[in-house]
């Protein structure tokens, strides 16, 4: 067994002293958690992250052609150097992941992003992409260097300082020139920015540190990392992943909603207050405390914190600083332009007669109608009151739920990329990320674990599991008359859940049903207890019906035909292969019999001794099930199996033939084998109840519903385990 699922221990929480498991994913026990995002208050340790991720140290690397002279910059996902390019004897930068081969599938695809996204911007004030490549697993891109540093760096030559010896709002020349020089770099920066959504591209990230200034003091935008196309969304850009840096981002984006080219516009806004002021809009102890300020409060105006702020200019910028985006301005390139106004003293756009200059006006044209509308407005402003004291405590929660459960996505994101087989989430917090308020804790609760296997984005596998995990617990609670939280372990392979079902550690766990009665044999006391109904009929096993097939010009006619030719397999452990084995035995074929064969998640031919991953040739996403009819076509493999609804699909197009076709079966829930009887039968009827459509779609394979399910219902694929077995051990014995 892996060291990541050792025995459980305990510890102690860092805010109340109460015992928590440390295979917990937080330093705080969940209630605490809830009590840090619904109130302002932090203790000494508020600056703590919610997941300790530890840090990863990378040496300077070597690449080919390029010599790697020192490191000047370091992110959250890259470490930058400076190298020269030996075969052009230039100076570039050279931008690689921090983590190596150890990276996680999101930040892999950020890092391709990045470097996809910036080489189809072609300005000058854009940091250019040379190159994009990959050495030793640790992919790199070359960009343009730039000789300087960021405005980050350079913030006290260009933010302006509040006067000192002169009196109070007088602008001295040199503080005129200052903000003449602030607004030339700001206009510039905006103009790069209106080119990159002219392109379809928002920054979402735009701060200080993320514009460099070269000898001539000239801006130069970079770090595309979690940039966004406008026509494309990916898993990358969930609602309730948080991407950005929350003094400089934009209330909505604080939110985990979704963004346009205003959320950039706020971001130049926020730029330009910390350039008038020395300071960021918002200021706090932690991210959530900034967060909150973001959405919740207003931004003092830059005037009053320096009264030698130009008025027109503290106008522009709170003006992007809006909290609605509709009231910002509509392109970067208005910005500039507003920016370009001010500095020839021209009107702006952006100055506006407020609110109260405007009722000023009005009550002068009527008099006796703004003498009614007052006493009307009185009157439901004390009507209003009580109701506003009612919902404001409401919407308190709210906010802090929703900025709770949007840091909580980033840092599962993150964790993700450690060497933990799995991460465990509280039911309290997989409630408050599901966007609702938790249960208070009751005494005499009892805890269950639900384990799943994410094939994709863990934060999407999460999401998917708290509508249903709610309504297990709803159901059992009330079966058993006593409190029952389930919490999820998700994992990031099959093997490891299957091991810590088999000890005890997991209590519900989803797997197939040759992979259940495999782990029987070796634990006997787990039970199968649900199976997913498939949407074609009510209480079948069978879900869909799955091909072997092959190319017309192959001579092969049947199953037996395909001695001596080339064969794809599904993924090794899936009902899939287990079918397609069964029936090849059946046949009279087995492994020795085939020219070669592989697994389509895998490297390795078969038989033992016919090949390598080095001479395996390789294939698309194992989990496409395009990959298979497009190896077949391509002639890599003579024949393989799909699904026929696949198969249906593309077989007279691509001149396919149907050799035979066979049902593959559904999932089965399983429980551990020292499962209370009284959990065991209200799990069973929470499931076997569940006819909520939202709920059934959000769970792998979409089925219609759950059936009870015993040993009898398997006995079909008890009796061709011997035949799947046959079939792998014949290559044994050929070897």
């Amino acid at each position: 067994m892996i060291s990541g699922a050792s025995t459980t221990q305990s510890t102690t929480c860092s805010s109340c002293g109460g015992e928590i498991q440390t295979d917990v994913s937080f330093r705080q026990c969940p209630k605490c958690l809830l009590d840090l995002g619904l109130s302002s208050r932090f203790t000494d340790d508020g600056n703590s992250a919610l997941f300790d991720l530890g840090t990863y140290r990378q040496s300077n690397p070597t690449l080919i052609d390029y010599e790697i002279l020192e490191q000047i910059g370091r992110g959250g996902m890259g470490v930058v150097y400076r190298a020269r390019q030996l075969s052009l004897n230039r100076t570039v930068a050279v931008k690689m992941i921090r983590v190596g081969e150890r990276a996680s599938p999101a930040i892999l695809a950020r890092f391709r992003r990045e470097a996809e996204t910036a080489a189809k911007l072609d300005h000058p004030n854009i940091v250019t992409i040379y190159e994009v490549g990959e050495e030793e697993m640790n992919p790199f891109l070359v960009m343009r260097f730039v000789p300087g540093a960021s405005l980050a760096e350079r913030l006290p030559d260009f933010a302006l300082m509040a006067p000192q010896d002169s009196k109070q709002g007088t602008k001295s020349n040199k503080t005129n020139e200052r903000q003449n020089k602030i607004s030339r770099l700001m206009t510039t920066v905006a103009c790069a920015v209106h080119y990159a959504h002219e392109r379809g591209v928002l920054h979402r990230d735009l701060k200080p540190s993320n514009i460099l200034l070269d000898q001539n003091d000239q801006p130069n935008l970079t770090d595309f990392g979690i940039a966004k196309v406008l026509d494309q969304e990916t898993a990358l850009t969930q609602t309730s992943e948080l991407l950005g840096t929350p003094s400089y981002m934009a209330p909505e984006q604080a939110a985990g909603k979704s963004v346009s080219r205003s959320a950039d516009i706020y971001s130049l806004g926020a730029i330009l207050y910390e350039l008038l002021t020395g300071r960021p809009p918002f200021e706090g102890r932690t991210p959530i405390d900034i967060l909150r300020q973001v959405a919740e409060q207003e931004p003092v105006n830059p005037t009053l914190l320096n009264a030698s702020v130009n008025e027109d200019l503290a106008t522009i910028c709170l003006k992007c600083l809006d909290k609605d985006p509709t009231r910002r301005y509509g392109s970067a390139l208005e910005f500039a332009e507003d920016l370009e106004r001010s500095q020839r003293h021209e009107p702006i756009l952006a100055r506006r007669a407020g609110p109260i200059l405007r009722l000023r006006r009005w009550t002068v044209r009527n008099p006796a109608l703004a003498t009614l509308v007052a006493s009307l407005v009185i009157g439901m402003a004390l009507t209003l009151v009580l109701l506003a004291k009612a919902s404001e405590e409401k919407r308190r929660k709210s906010i802090a739920l929703s900025i709770l459960r949007t840091e909580t996505a980033r840092q599962l994101q993150e964790i993700w990329a450690t060497p933990s087989p799995f991460f465990a989430i509280k039911s309290e917090t997989l409630t408050a990320m599901a966007g609702l308020e938790p249960a208070r804790l009751r005494t005499g609760e009892k805890r269950f674990t639900m384990a799943f296997v994410s094939a994709g984005n863990p934060l999407d596998r999460v999401l998917s599991a708290a509508p249903l995990l709610e309504h297990i617990e709803n159901r059992m609670s009330a079966l058993a008359q006593t409190p029952t939280r389930i919490d999820l372990r998700l994992y990031k392979t099959q093997p490891h859940a299957v091991t810590d079902l088999l000890a005890g550690k997991v209590d519900f766990l989803q797997m197939n049903a040759p992979e259940y009665l495999r782990a029987k044999m070796e634990a006997p006391g787990i039970q199968a207890l649900v199976l997913l109904t498939p949407s074609s009929g009510p209480g079948a096993l069978r879900s869909e019906s799955a091909v072997f097939f092959t190319r017309a010009d192959t001579g092969i006619k049947t199953v037996s035909d395909l001695r001596g030719r080339s064969f794809l397999f599904g993924t090794a452990n899936s009902t899939l292969t287990f079918w397609a084995k069964a029936h090849l035995v059946e046949a009279g074929i087995q492994a020795r019999d085939l020219a070669k064969y592989r697994y389509i998640d895998s490297n390795v031919e078969g038989p033992q001794n016919a090949g390598s991953p080095a001479n395996a040739p390789g294939l698309g996403n194992p989990f496409s099930p395009m990959t298979p009819v497009e190896a077949v076509i391509d002639r890599v493999y003579d024949a393989a199996v799909v699904t026929e609804e696949r198969f249906q699909q593309v077989a007279a197009k691509n001149k396919l033939v149907l050799l035979k076709r066979f049902p593959d079966t559904s999932s089965v829930l399983v429980g551990q084998s020292k499962l209370p009887t009284l959990a065991t039968a209200s799990f069973q009827h929470a499931m076997t109840t569940l006819k909520d459509s939202h709920i059934l779609q959000t769970f792998p394979g979409s089925p219609s519903g759950f059936a009870l399910c015993s040993d009898k219902n398997l006995s079909e694929i008890r009796d061709k385990l011997a035949a799947e077995t046959l079939f792998d051990e014949n290559s044994l014995e050929h070897k």
